[in-house]
């Protein structure tokens, strides 16, 4: 095998232990089919607490190309794709979860595309999510079209991590290194030729979902917010409208005859209904800037996006 491989696969894996063997015997059976014996598979084990580790260290030893990062805790997905990218020397690269939801037999049908149409970066697009509740889908629907509708970028509908790239585009990815990382977003903002294709979505393999509401609801802000201005602006209108609810409200109560009003209470259920969508407008608004100072906050501080603590890297 040449000093550096053809392909390189990135994996971020968080207690993946159940898929990890299926995972390498399906990636090589792929490369084999397309007749690549010069590849890398980069597992990067974020802060497990499962057998991950250990099974990641016998796969190496027994086929160098299965290749390991440990970080020292749990980065989140983000830092741990960051991770891999940064070791991965292929001259094409693939993101794609340790989970087997993003079928390795793909691989073949990115490269295809990729070589045939001159693209930098071919992409999965998911059409499907099998083992999903309603909601979830839904959710996922709605955060890639509001995405889309406010990004400052163009950005594709409906697709994830996985893809193939080229060395460009991953050399470009690693240059960026600012703390809030969505990589959907990154990948769309370098640019490059890039298409996708679509595909259904397997359940998960085997273990546990790893991701909820909460980590999803994180991960779609962190997506409108750091490529897009929209929410300020949206504040903007929004205090626009409360000023001028606010002047109208005063017009009428100068003009009308307010001390019958009063007389009759009904006044003070207004007042207090303004009152609240005034002081509801303003926590919104305090509420939107935080998000982009703790993203400012984040960034000045300069810590690493990762901390490697053990790693199988040799060829």
């Amino acid at each position: 095998m040449s000093e550096h491989p053809r392909f390189s696969v990135v994996i971020p894996s968080y207690d993946e232990e159940p898929n990890i063997v299926a995972l390498a015997e399906q990636l090589k059976a792929t490369f084999a089919k397309m007749g690549e014996e010069s590849w890398e598979v980069i597992w990067v084990e974020n802060g497990s607490s499962d057998g991950s580790l250990e099974l990641l260290e016998k796969l190496h030893q027994e086929d160098a190309r299965y290749k390991y990062l440990s970080l020292s805790r749990n980065f989140g997905h983000s830092g741990a794709v960051a991770c891999g990218l940064d070791f991965a020397d292929g001259e094409f690269v693939v993101m794609m979860d340790g989970d087997l939801q993003d079928p390795p037999a793909m691989i073949e049908e990115f490269y295809k595309k990729l070589s045939e149409e001159d693209l930098d970066v071919v992409y999965g697009q998911r059409l499907k999510r099998d083992k999903e509740g309603f909601i979830k889908r839904t959710s996922m629907k709605i955060f890639y079209r509001v995405w889309k509708r406010t990004a400052y970028i163009h950005v594709p509908l409906d697709a994830g991590n996985f893809c193939l790239m080229r060395r460009d585009v991953v050399n470009a990815l690693c240059s960026m290194r600012e703390r809030g990382r969505f990589v959907p977003g990154l990948r769309a903002f370098v640019g490059f030729k890039q298409d996708g294709i679509a595909f259904d979505r397997p359940g998960r393999a085997a273990g546990e979902e790893k991701t909820n509401f909460w980590i999803l609801s994180g991960i779609a802000i962190e997506g409108l917010l750091a490529f897009s201005v929209f929410p300020l602006r949206l504040l903007m209108i929004l205090g626009m409208f409360a000023i001028g609810f606010s002047i109208l409200a005063a017009m009428f109560l100068l003009i009308g005859n307010w001390t019958d009003m009063l007389h009759m209470g009904n006044d003070i259920s207004y007042l207090t209904a303004l009152m609240i969508l005034i002081g509801g407008t303003t926590m919104f608004g305090i509420g939107v800037v935080g998000e982009y100072v703790g993203r400012i906050y984040q960034e000045v501080k300069q810590r690493p996006i990762y901390v490697v603590r053990r790693r199988g890297m040799d060829s």
